[in-house]
């Protein structure tokens, strides 16, 4: 992000969510205190007219409505989103124990009053578990080089593949491999979100899947959209598998490299736990691979290879 935006417009309730946490309009050194490693909201599938109380501001090639805080109205309830930790009532950060209580007593106040609609499915459509790769031990490749960077949870990191001088463009495959059988919904695609020209943007793509890495089978062929969101492929039915091959066919314009941030499977499988030791068991095992009927994509609607982090 490009610093902060404080909503202290006077005369708009929300601005008082701040009262009792001394700020500006703008970044300052009490904020460099709390923002470390926050990651803000992308609000630009919510109702237009949410504006939230501190705004991240977003690189200006793409300018996502980022929230780090904001609130609205949700069935009979009201909801104030802080990205920034305030859970700790004896933090040992004196700015953030400063926001937590200027947020909790406007909250008591009958100020708070949120006026934007917001459904509970547009709630759950922010969420997304972004580690959800690296709970399931998955590990990528592609074009037989290491390729982590495109599960690791993190947008700013990225592969690229590919020579820009080649007179065509070849097909890049990338390899995800799982220690067990992984059932999933679909897939979400996120493009590398730095390059303004979408430099390696996939268009075609293939999606395959083994039990053994050798042998290979389709299951899904389809295109992607040019563009910094992230993507939905959705199956048909539920697809079990230990091995998931992605295969970049084709590109936008004269483009001839392959780039992507991340691939995440929509886990439905059982119930992941987590040990003692920070690891992660399934709850039970599934070893069924249900075939899966082929049909198109639904994304459409939303030299060696190098790991880049811009």
């Amino acid at each position: 992000m490009l610093g902060l935006w404080i909503d202290k417009k006077p005369g708009e309730s929300r601005a008082l969510a701040l009262s009792k946490f001394p700020t500006s309009w703008h970044f300052d050194w009490q904020w460099a205190q709390i923002i470390g490693n926050v990651r803000a909201v992308n609000l630009d599938r919510l109702p237009r007219e949410l504006e939230p109380v501190v705004w991240a501001i977003d690189d200006w090639n793409r300018n996502y409505k980022l929230g780090v805080i904001f609130e609205c109205a949700v069935g009979e309830g009201k909801l104030l989103v802080s990205t920034i930790v305030v859970t700790k009532p004896a933090d040992t950060n004196p700015v953030a124990r400063q926001l937590r209580y200027s947020l909790l007593n406007y909250m008591a106040s009958d100020c708070f009053q949120p006026r934007v609609p917001v459904s509970a499915s547009e709630i759950r459509g922010l969420l997304f578990d972004t580690r959800i790769m690296k709970k399931l031990a998955a590990t990528a490749q592609i074009d037989g080089q290491p390729a982590n960077a495109a599960i690791d949870g993190d947008p700013n990191t990225f592969i690229l593949t590919g020579d820009p001088r080649a007179q065509i463009r070849e097909p890049a495959e990338l390899v995800i491999s799982f220690p067990a059988p992984v059932a999933m919904s679909g897939l979400v695609i996120m493009p590398r979100q730095n390059h303004r020209e979408h430099e390696g943007d996939i268009r075609e793509f293939s999606l395959q899947v083994s039990d053994d890495a050798s042998n290979w089978r389709e299951v899904l062929r389809g295109e992607l959209l040019s563009t910094f969101a992230p993507q939905r492929i959705e199956f048909a039915k539920t697809l079990t598998t230990r091995y998931l091959k992605l295969v970049s066919l084709s590109g936008f314009g004269e483009d001839k490299r392959t780039a992507l941030a991340e691939v995440a499977a929509i886990y439905v499988g059982p119930k992941l736990i987590e040990t003692e030791s920070g690891g992660i068991e399934y709850e039970r095992n599934r070893t069924a691979t249900p075939e899966i009927d082929e049909g198109p994509s639904r994304a459409k609607p939303s030299p060696s290879p190098a790991i880049r982090k811009p």
